[in-house]
C-alpha cells in the first residue's frame, strides 16, 4: 500500500472547498479533539519521553506537538453551503500550510 506523493501544485487543485491550508479554526479543532484523545487514555503518537516535562504532563501541548510533527491520522472535512462535501487528509493541508509559510 504505497502513498502517492503529490506535488504542492496537485495538491491545491485537489482542495475545491475552501483554501488549500488549514484555518485557525480547523486547526483549534484537530488540537483540541487529539488533546481530549489524549486525557482519555489514547496513546500517544510520538516519543514523549524526548519532550519537556511540561509538554509531556499536558495534553494540550503533547496535542500540539503531535500536530507539528505531521503525525495525525485525520481528515478535514468542508461543506459548502449549497451541500457539497469534500473529505481533506490533514497531511495534505499541512504540507501546504509548510510551503504557504515560507
Amino acid at each position: 500500500m504505497g502513498e502517492e506523493v503529490l506535488s504542492v501544485e496537485e495538491l491545491k487543485k485537489k482542495i475545491e472547498i475552501g483554501p488549500p491550508w488549514l484555518t485557525r479554526f480547523e486547526r483549534a479543532r484537530v488540537i483540541g479533539a487529539r488533546a481530549l484523545q489524549i486525557s482519555m487514555g489514547a496513546p500517544v503518537l510520538i516519543d514523549a519521553e524526548a519532550l519537556p516535562r511540561n509538554v509531556r504532563e499536558d495534553p494540550v501541548l503533547l496535542a500540539k506537538a503531535e500536530f507539528e510533527a505531521g503525525v495525525l491520522p485525520m481528515t478535514i472535512v468542508r461543506y459548502t453551503r449549497s451541500g457539497r462535501i469534500q473529505a481533506i487528509p490533514l497531511k495534505w493541508l499541512l504540507v501546504l500550510d509548510k510551503k504557504r509559510a515560507h
